[in-house]
């Protein structure tokens, strides 16, 4: 099969990919927790803690695995985090002692990291410039594909099942990946053959490509500012907006579950729109409407709490979200060389404390002041700093 259309069989394992360790190895957690907590008798602050280890795995190893990626290229990297990731799955189905799931959970979650941090990657070496905005982004839109898949297909076996059904479900998502471990073993290629180490460009596209995207992206120092404080205002949002429709503007469950499943569904295309706009417009500037309608978002719920605009406020959350993360992730590939992997890596660390200090900051505001007001003006102020750093950081050419 020629480099051409091979490279998208690259993204559509790599939906897979994500699908498997990101909407199911991390994301899944959720939806179970409150099965598995009747089940095992544990109180929140275990599961708090179980959910803890999913998330520092994840953080410690995004940075681990870039550089093993770097060492031994994606292919290797993907299968064993796969593999590692269905067998936590797996006896995660099994036990019920606190320090053993502690300890799958963590493993989980640093196999999630594996698998998203070397898939990330490997594009950038399969796709010239000018294409790599939008297969970055289709294969982010499998995370938003694990979501909506989990939220249809596992509540059948939670009820069905009754007490121990979230043990099925487990074993479940283990059999999905290992499937998908062996589908990337028998077709993922760490590039394409001809070229030899190369990008599959031709020297016409990458003149193109290099006029296009000069003096319109952002200098890796600044990416990394970005991606820290965009973390930290996102996931505020993505936290709390719950919460708040049914605290602080007086929802019902149902009603405020309603309105969030529309960001589900826009997470699906999200990346794909952004980053086909990088493509054609350039990484700066695409990143600078991302965050204006990212940030228009957050402020129509501090204003309006009509059900219409609270529900376009998550309609414009969830088409930018993922967006942001398909675009800083081209940027890495424009810039970072050989390196990609290592780079993409510790950014993804750093935008993972910025998510820790948003959630630990949000809830803090939220118990000192009452209400979810200060808690979205902080998130609200982190996106308006995206865009005056945005604006003032054009990459010189």
């Amino acid at each position: 099969m020629k480099t051409k259309h091979y490279r998208w069989l690259i993204v559509g394992i790599g939906v897979l990919v994500k699908m498997a360790s990101l909407g199911f190895g991390r994301f899944a957690y959720s939806l179970l927790l409150p099965y598995m907590r009747g089940s095992l008798g544990f109180n929140y602050i275990q599961m708090g803690l179980l959910s803890g280890g999913i998330l520092l795995g994840y953080l410690l190893f995004s940075f681990i695995s870039g550089l093993l990626t770097t060492r031994f290229g994606s292919k290797k990297v993907v299968i064993a985090s796969l593999l590692c990731s269905s067998l936590s799955m797996f006896w995660l189905s099994q036990l019920s002692h606190f320090v053993s799931l502690l300890l799958l959970t963590f493993t989980m979650g640093a196999a999630a990291g594996g698998a998203h941090i070397s898939m990330t990657t490997l594009p950038m070496v399969w796709f010239e410039r000018h294409h790599l905005g939008r297969a970055v982004g289709i294969i982010t839109g499998g995370t938003g594909l694990g979501i909506l898949i989990t939220g249809a297909v596992l509540p059948f076996f939670l009820v069905s099942r009754g007490r121990e059904g979230w043990r099925e479900c487990w074993m479940l998502m283990a059999a999905f990946s290992v499937l998908v471990a062996f589908i990337a073993f028998a077709f993922l290629r760490d590039r394409p053959i001809e070229s030899q180490g190369a990008q599959p460009e031709s020297s016409e596209q990458g003149i193109v490509s290099q006029e296009k995207s000069r003096g319109s992206g952002l200098s890796l120092r600044l990416i990394f500012v970005v991606y820290f404080v965009f973390g930290f205002a996102y996931i505020i949002y993505a936290t709390y907006y719950v919460a708040f429709l049914v605290e602080d503007v007086g929802l019902s469950a149902k009603s405020a579950g309603e309105i969030w499943a529309v960001f589900g569904w826009m997470c699906m295309g999200s990346g794909l729109v952004w980053g086909f706009i990088s493509d054609r417009a350039g990484r700066r500037n695409a990143l600078l409407w991302n965050n204006a309608l990212i940030s228009l978002a957050v402020l129509l719920p501090l204003c309006l709490h009509q059900p219409v605009f609270l529900t376009l406020s998550t309609f414009l959350f969830g088409f930018t979200f993922i967006g942001t993360v398909a675009v800083i992730a081209a940027m890495i590939g424009d810039q970072a060389g050989g390196k990609r992997a290592s780079v993409y890596g510790l950014l993804t660390l750093i935008h993972g404390i910025g998510q820790f200090l948003g959630t630990t900051s949000g809830g803090y505001l939220k118990d000192l002041t009452g209400s979810f007001q200060m808690t979205f003006l902080s998130s609200l102020a982190g996106f308006i700093l995206c865009l005056i750093l945005i604006v003032l950081g054009k990459k010189k050419g």
